[in-house]
């Protein structure tokens, strides 16, 4: 009797395990395989929206960089950016407010678009923690559209997302 309840228990087990490989199985999401758009069409893309760029630095290689003014990765990116001389030297920065909706970052975004002096308020908020945020005006909408329009054909998944133009 006790060797027959073991083996019932082992199948019991056995089939609870499948069923819930199974689902798992049928019920994944598909892998969202990522773009690899040639050169030449990434950096004719980027050239649509280089206006719209925030720009640091006066150097001769030109870098163009997605971020999230509230992304701690993007946060840590400018701070290294901003603290060495030798980079601003070295390297023009094109940086293009992206948000990761997560984040809540479309009125920050939209506050940094809106400012006076756009490079100083996103210092203010990347690295003085000092946060603004406004609502979008439809220039500003329209802005965000078109750096949005971009990031999506270009594939931009993380943040910062760098681009080295040769």
């Amino acid at each position: 009797m006790c060797i027959y309840l073991g083996y019932t228990q082992i199948m019991i087990k056995t089939i609870i395990l499948s069923i819930c490989l199974m689902g798992t199985v049928i019920f994944a999401n598909e892998q969202k395989e990522n773009k690899h758009l040639t050169y030449d069409v990434s950096v004719s893309l980027l050239k649509n929206i280089h206006n719209d760029a925030i720009v640091l630095g006066n150097g001769d290689k030109l870098l163009y960089a997605f971020i999230d003014p509230l992304c701690p990765h993007s946060k840590k990116f400018i701070s290294m950016v901003t603290k060495n001389p030798k980079m601003l030297s070295k390297y023009q920065y094109h940086l293009f407010l992206y948000s990761i909706p997560r984040l809540n970052s479309t009125d920050v975004v939209s506050a940094v678009y809106q400012s006076l002096n756009p490079v100083e308020t996103l210092l203010q908020i990347m690295i003085e923690e000092k946060v603004h945020s406004e609502k979008g005006t439809e220039t500003t909408k329209t802005k965000v559209d078109r750096i949005t329009t971009v990031a999506q054909e270009i594939d931009v998944h993380k943040r910062p997302y760098i681009y080295i133009i040769k």
